[in-house]
Parts: C-alpha cells; sequence; structure tokens
C-alpha cells in the first residue's frame, strides 16, 4: 500500500505485534516462533503520558515483566484470546528519548491513543503528541495510527468515533510540514458508512479495521458462552478485555463487504483473525488494500511467514 509515496507493503503489523521498536517478545525467538519478513512495524500504542495499564513493564527493556501476563487469556485450540492490556506504555517522551524509531531504516507507523476524560482532553492530547514527534529527525518515513477503538481505555470506543474527525484533523495540522500519512485505526462494530464519511476527508490516507471485539458485544453474532464456557469474562477484574483470533474473522468479511457496496473512499488494511492463507486470500476478494498480521503470531505462529508471502503474491504481482 502506497500512502503519501511511502510503500507500506501489503501486510502490516497489528499494533504490537513486535513490541514498541520491533524488538520482539522471548517466545519469538523459539525455534517455531513467527518470521516477520516482509511486514511493516505498526508500534505498540503509546499515550501522551505514563500509563500502567494491567501489564506490568519492565522500565529498562519495556518487555512484559510476566512472562505470561495475568491480562491476557490466550486459547490456541480454539484459536483466539482475550486481553485487558490497558495501553501499558512509558508515555511518548520516553519512548522518543530512546532514539530507537529514529534509527529504523523502513517505513514504520507509530501508533497514538487518547485516554483523556474529556473530549477536549483527548484532543489536547493527540495536539501535544504529534507536537512531540514532530520535533524529531527520523532516518525512515512514517505514518501514524490514530487508535479510537481499543476497548481497553477504559473509555466506551463509540464516543470516541465521534470524536475522529476532529482528532484527524488535529494530528494533520500538527504533521503536515512532514507529509506524514494518517490513518485512523477502527472497529468492526463501527458500520462502514459511518466509517466512510471519516476516511472521505482530505487528510486521512487510509483506514485500519479492525480492534478487538469487546466482551459480551454483538451476543447475536458471538457466542461468549460457548467460547469461555461461562458468562462472566475470565478478566472482568480487568475490565471484561477484548476478543482476538478467529471468532474475529467472519466479522471482518461482512465489514469488508459492506465497505465495498458502500463505495469506500479510501483504501482499507483489514485484519482480525486472520490465522491462514485462505483467510488472505478471501480478504483480497473483498477489495481491501493489505492485511495486518497480529494474534496468529503466538496462535498459530509457524504460519506468519506462509500468511505474509501469501499476501505479497497476491497485492505485489
Amino acid at each position: 500500500m502506497i500512502l503519501h509515496t511511502i510503500d507500506f507493503g501489503p501486510v502490516w503489523g497489528a499494533s504490537g505485534v513486535q513490541g514498541f521498536f520491533g524488538e520482539g517478545y522471548w517466545y519469538h525467538r523459539l525455534p517455531f516462533g513467527p518470521r516477520f519478513d516482509g511486514m511493516t512495524l505498526v508500534a505498540k500504542t503509546a499515550t501522551l503520558d505514563p500509563r500502567a495499564g494491567n501489564m506490568p513493564l519492565d522500565p529498562q527493556t519495556l518487555q512484559p515483566k510476566e512472562r505470561f501476563p495475568k491480562c491476557m487469556k490466550v486459547y490456541p485450540r480454539a484459536g483466539m484470546a482475550l486481553n485487558a492490556i490497558g495501553l501499558s506504555n512509558p508515555g511518548i517522551e520516553e519512548l522518543l528519548a530512546r532514539d530507537c524509531w529514529q534509527r529504523l531504516t523502513q517505513p514504520f507507523f507509530l501508533s497514538v491513543a487518547p485516554v483523556g476524560k474529556t473530549p477536549e482532553q483527548r484532543l489536547c492530547e493527540i495536539g501535544d503528541f504529534c507536537g512531540l514527534v514532530r520535533q524529531e529527525v527520523f532516518a525512515a518515513p512514517f505514518g501514524l495510527q490514530l487508535n479510537v477503538s481499543c476497548p481497553n481505555t477504559g473509555h466506551d470506543f463509540r464516543r470516541l468515533i465521534g470524536e475522529a474527525r476532529a482528532m484527524v484533523t488535529v494530528a494533520s495540522d500538527r504533521l503536515s510540514d512532514r507529509g506524514v500519512p494518517i490513518v485512523p485505526k477502527f472497529n468492526v462494530l463501527v458500520p462502514p458508512a459511518a466509517v466512510a464519511e471519516i476516511a472521505d476527508m482530505a487528510s486521512v490516507s487510509a483506514v485500519a479495521v479492525s480492534n478487538t471485539v469487546p466482551w459480551g458485544e454483538l451476543p447475536d453474532r458471538i457466542n461468549w458462552e460457548q467460547l469461555f464456557g461461562t458468562t462472566v469474562s475470565p478478566l472482568v477484574e480487568y475490565g471484561g478485555g477484548g476478543l482476538s483470533g478467529a471468532p474475529l474473522f467472519p466479522l471482518l468479511l461482512e465489514w469488508m463487504e459492506k465497505a465495498r457496496h458502500c463505495g469506500f473512499p479510501k483504501p482499507i488494511n483489514a485484519g482480525g483473525g486472520i490465522l491462514s492463507t485462505s483467510n488472505v486470500r478471501a480478504l483480497k476478494q473483498t477489495g481491501a488494500a493489505g492485511i495486518s498480521v497480529g494474534s496468529v503470531a503466538f496462535l498459530r505462529p509457524w504460519r506468519v511467514r506462509s500468511i505474509i508471502a501469501q499476501a505479497h503474491r497476491l497485492w505485489r504481482r
């Protein structure tokens, strides 16, 4: 996918699948761990100020302190996971001070999420975040993902969707002289027609769909009790969490089909439950301009290389 003359490729990582800077996680180094060659880095979502979230991080390495974080439940046989990480991060100033993004040599994406209590605070966060980024010198071109659909911020993400237009405007104004593509990220719970209205803005380069589905949503489409054997989230102490993996893929396909029929105005990077090469082919047929790879990295790590290769064959030929 080429945005502002920058080739971001047909495969993007889901935010954080390779950590903040592409450093990865301990299981990536196992013999059967995922191989990300040919995938564009999308940094783990950051916030303006430090945020503890629910996943304690080592202050030196920024790796999770827990080998198996308590705020995550993984179900490999069912091809799904539930997480309530809560955007754990040290804040954008600390992340920029490490001078890691600045030294990357391939195009990448930063990801930001607003977490303020009021719309005014959230807009200020986006503006200040972009203002800090604007002051840095990067060796490689980069884009910005506006994560307005994370279910673990403590907000009703539907309310944030209503603010997305203003967030895009603020981010674009702050970074206009840097030629940074702006890519808002939406959940499949948001109707394609509503997303299309925001995507139609001149300052939006593309959109990313989707994020995890909050616990208990779409009960007519997701049988939560059947999936988890309970009507209460296994992560209830962390707010319930968001679902990723195989149950999301049918929802993503349906969303993409609706988007195609409503004449969607911008390229779509589609992700959510991609666990096989056949999933990649199905998304190509819906008109997706590329895919994002996320939970497959720990649910089916041995398939990551073939999924990326399939996407390159389909979109690069």
